[in-house]
């Protein structure tokens, strides 16, 4: 972005900016230490704001009353969300969401034992657990996949859900739901499998951040195999990942007040994904090789 005016606070310019939008001018006002401060794409465009600027203040530039705002319209904003585009995405967002709404973020643990991986009682403020071996006895198979709806917590949700939208709805747009559902389906078991094994039958754990990690290292692998498959991610985001799972690993968030890591989880979950990927690039590459022959 790049800054074109910066003008005392107290000038109303929302004439000025709903005649920018009419006329296709991207641009965006923000507020700096009581200043108002026009940002647009680039130099070009931000020399042609600060003329219509000019204009405007010397009179020579008529402009129309930008149209009254109006309130939040929750039927507008249930319309405007891309449900027919990612509803897989979607889907999980709000399952993650009420399962942390019914769980109160992770705080009531009778409703917790009906997601953990292991299952277990809650009596006179104990828990007692039961054995991984013990629930697929009983048919309790959910528990394979259904951790990745529990969130300790509602900064661990927030950041979990703009990763999944992130990396989800790039992927289901390209690939389409099915594709995106297989891969969540397999990295959720891969990472809840993986972060069992490590933490051991007296654990609980949760978060679909295993997941996001399967997700990311589906879409960073597949590109890097095939070249003509691109799913537009800035590598900063691979990069923040990764460094975000090694920091993990050093226990530093915990004792900073982020919680326990589950490592083991973002781990299983990346070399899922990055398998997923590998073949998912190879094989659709080969089938465009063929149908060129």
């Amino acid at each position: 972005m790049h800054r074109a005016l910066e003008l005392p606070g107290d000038i109303d310019l929302s004439d000025l900016s709903h005649f920018l939008y009419v006329r296709g001018i991207p641009h965006k006002v923000t507020e700096e230490s009581g200043k108002q401060v026009v940002w647009t794409e680039n130099e070009e465009k931000s020399l042609i704001v600060a003329s219509l600027y000019q204009q405007w203040q010397s009179g020579d530039l008529k402009v129309q009353a930008a149209p009254p705002g109006r309130g939040m319209n929750a039927g507008g904003l249930l319309k405007s969300i891309p449900w027919q585009r990612i509803p897989v995405t979607l889907l999980f967002m709000v399952a993650c969401m009420v399962v942390a709404l019914i769980t109160r973020a992770g705080a009531n643990w009778q409703v917790i034992a009906w997601f953990s991986f292991i299952p277990f009682e809650v009596a006179n403020g104990y828990l007692y657990f039961g054995s991984f071996a013990m629930g697929l006895d009983q048919g309790q198979y959910w528990r394979l996949i259904s951790p990745i709806l529990l969130h300790f917590g509602l900064t661990h949700l927030a950041f979990n859900m703009l990763a999944l939208y992130i990396f989800g709805s790039r992927l289901e747009t390209g690939q389409g739901a099915i594709h995106l559902l297989a891969i969540i389906v397999f990295t959720a078991v891969i990472s809840n499998v993986a972060q069992y094994f490590w933490a051991g039958d007296d654990t609980i754990f949760g978060g679909f951040s295993g997941v996001v990690y399967g997700l990311m290292g589906y879409c960073m692998t597949r590109e890097k195999v095939d070249r003509n498959w691109q799913f537009g991610l800035p590598p900063v985001y691979y990069g923040f990942m990764l460094t975000w799972l090694v920091v993990g690993y050093t226990g530093i968030l915990g004792s900073i007040g982020f919680g326990n890591m589950a490592n083991a989880a973002h781990t299983g979950g990346l070399v899922a994904g990055c398998l997923l990927g590998a073949i998912a690039g190879l094989l659709f590459k080969q089938r465009r090789f063929q149908e060129k022959d």
